[in-house]
């Protein structure tokens, strides 16, 4: 399973590179960790994971949501929680614009 999409600045589309992604399975009290990598020089990112690291006895396919850091990993620029994607695919696609005010 993963996690693919594209980060542009919003005003320009401009690719943003170096920002950390990280992939999320929404549950009632703790949410999983899927995976974390950085944005290429187009922008671009994709995060793999697995069922064991999503699956209970209950959940059959992830309630998916990204997170999008600086390049430090601190600052959160972007986040997907409010729209999270329930018994996402076995492929899912992002398309991530953030604000140039966001970005400083």
């Amino acid at each position: 399973m993963s996690v693919v999409g594209v980060v542009v600045e919003q005003e320009s589309g401009r690719p943003l590179s170096g920002l950390r992604v990280r992939a999320y399975d929404q549950d009632l009290v703790f949410d999983d960790a899927l995976g974390e990598t950085r944005t290429d020089a187009a922008g671009r990112f994709e995060i793999v994971f697995t069922e064991a690291q999503f699956r209970d006895f209950t959940e059959t396919a992830p309630d998916l949501y990204i997170r999008i850091y600086d390049a430090t990993g601190t600052k959160l620029l972007h986040t997907t929680e409010r729209a999270v994607r329930h018994n996402a695919g076995v492929r899912e696609h992002f398309d991530v614009r953030i604000a140039q005010s966001a970005l400083v």
